[in-house]
Formats: structure tokens, C-alpha cells, sequence
């Protein structure tokens, strides 16, 4: 019995002595000042904001689809097309076209597909690429105001 309790006394020494010495490793490492993060230096050149010119906003007719899963559930969107004003000689059938093949493409998805910060991601980079597609180009963004799944 004696045998056993030396034994633990001389474990719990090493131990208390061990985590003293990991102790002030770990004060001396905190104590000492870290150098400040070099400041970056301002740019010299100036970068043209995304949207500099003569723009324009075309609000888009609101958006209602059925979707493909679940068979009752529906999407309502309200968008804008940013676009050069002029590039776009007729922006009413152009924001038509565009309206048209968003809702088309509206109803191929499913509700699984918009859940989410990273659906609606993916639906704003897929309406931005359908609606390039469409306007060859000339649409520079389409901006997604409100989305209501139902």
C-alpha cells in the first residue's frame, strides 16, 4: 500500500512539474511582441468602377414558375438588367427575351436547387450567363431584387 501511494505522489510531482515548465514555455513564447503587419501600399493605379458610363436599370416583369419538384411548389422573382445604354437599341424586347428565357429556365429547377446561399448564388450566375447569352452580350448584369419560393 505504501508502494502504491509513493507512486502516485512521485507521478503527481512529475506532473505538476511538467505542466509548470509547458506553462512558462507558453508565457515567454505570448510575452514576446509580435511585429505589426506591414500596412499595404496604396495602388498607384486607379481601377474604373464595374458600372462607369452611360448605364442603364430595365426592371424586368416579375417572374412566376412552377417548379419541377415538388409539383405544387412555385418561384416568383423580380429582377433588373444593368446594361450600356447604347448598346441596347430596344431595351423593352430585349428585357422581353430575357424575361421569357428566365422563366423557362425557372421551370427546370427544383426547390432543392435554390435552398440556400449557394442556390441563390447559382441562380444569379445562371441568370447572368442566360441573359449574355441572350443580349450577345450587351447585358452586363442581371440583379436579383426579391425571390419568394412558395
Amino acid at each position: 500500500m505504501i508502494k502504491i501511494l509513493i507512486a502516485v505522489v512521485v507521478l503527481t510531482l512529475l506532473a505538476a512539474g511538467g505542466g509548470g515548465f509547458l506553462g512558462l514555455q507558453i508565457f515567454n513564447t505570448v510575452q514576446a511582441p509580435a511585429t505589426p503587419p506591414a500596412k499595404p501600399q496604396a495602388e498607384t493605379t486607379a481601377h474604373a468602377p464595374p458600372y462607369s458610363g452611360d448605364i442603364t436599370v430595365r426592371e424586368l416583369q416579375p417572374m412566376l414558375a412552377n417548379l419541377t419538384s415538388p409539383e405544387n411548389a412555385w418561384v416568383r422573382v423580380q429582377a433588373a438588367i444593368i446594361f450600356m445604354k447604347k448598346d441596347v437599341p430596344e431595351p423593352d424586347q430585349l428585357a422581353a427575351q430575357i424575361t421569357d428565357d428566365l422563366v423557362g429556365y425557372l421551370k427546370t429547377l427544383s426547390t432543392a436547387q435554390l435552398q440556400g446561399a449557394s442556390g441563390l448564388q447559382h441562380l444569379r450566375e445562371d441568370f447572368n450567363d442566360r441573359a449574355a447569352v441572350r443580349s450577345d452580350g450587351k447585358v452586363r448584369e442581371v440583379v436579383i431584387e426579391t425571390m419568394v419560393v412558395q
